[in-house]
């Protein structure tokens, strides 16, 4: 997936200096790809399983909804395809704490699906990201276009029959179209 960085290079383009917060962070590829001098990336993470601690990150335990951090700690918050629940309650929620732990003037940017491309269309169900309700709670969107790179068929059907069942037995290629939207977002705290 996005083989060519161009998450990473929106994300590193974006992001300020300073402490920055990756909610979601699986085992912290992504944060240790954005750690510079003038910036550290806490990894915040709620599957013990997943937390790598060989890296050079400083690691958290939490979920979105609860964030075990003081309020206005952070200079901006990411989450990479991480940042999606039940139901707009848990969004909200989501929303809520991480506006309480990112300091004012600091930027929210959260990582999705955008759908309408040749990955997506191999689920079954919708696993776009809805724009319209990011729109409505501020966000400013960014498509990124970017693929999926295999090394081989085989490897592509491995993948996509994983995450699509038998469906994902239908692809025939190494490279397929994925889309992926950056909403991001200014907190304004009076």
């Amino acid at each position: 997936m996005d083989r060519d960085n161009k998450v990473i290079k929106y994300l590193n383009e974006v992001l300020t200096n300073g402490i920055i917060l990756d909610v979601g962070a699986g085992n912290g590829y992504t944060a240790e790809k954005l750690i510079r001098e003038d910036r550290n990336v806490i990894a915040m993470e709620p599957d013990e399983k997943m937390i790598d601690l060989k890296g050079n990150l400083i690691w958290s335990n939490g979920v979105a909804q609860s964030i075990p951090f003081h309020s206005n700690t952070f200079d901006a918050m990411y989450s990479n395809w991480a940042f999606f629940f039940d139901g707009i309650t848990d969004i909200d929620d989501g929303l809520t704490e991480v506006e309480r732990v990112v300091r004012n003037g600091g930027r929210i940017i959260i990582i999705d699906n955008y759908g309408e491309d040749e990955f997506c269309s191999f689920s079954s169900h919708d696993i776009s990201s809805m724009v319209s309700e990011w729109v409505k709670r501020g966000f400013d969107y960014h498509i990124i276009n970017t693929e999926f790179i295999f090394d081989s068929v085989e490897e592509a059907k491995k993948l996509l029959t994983f995450y699509f069942g038998e469906k994902g037995n239908e692809v025939n290629k190494i490279r397929l179209e994925y889309k992926v939207v950056a909403y991001s977002k200014v907190v304004k705290k009076s």
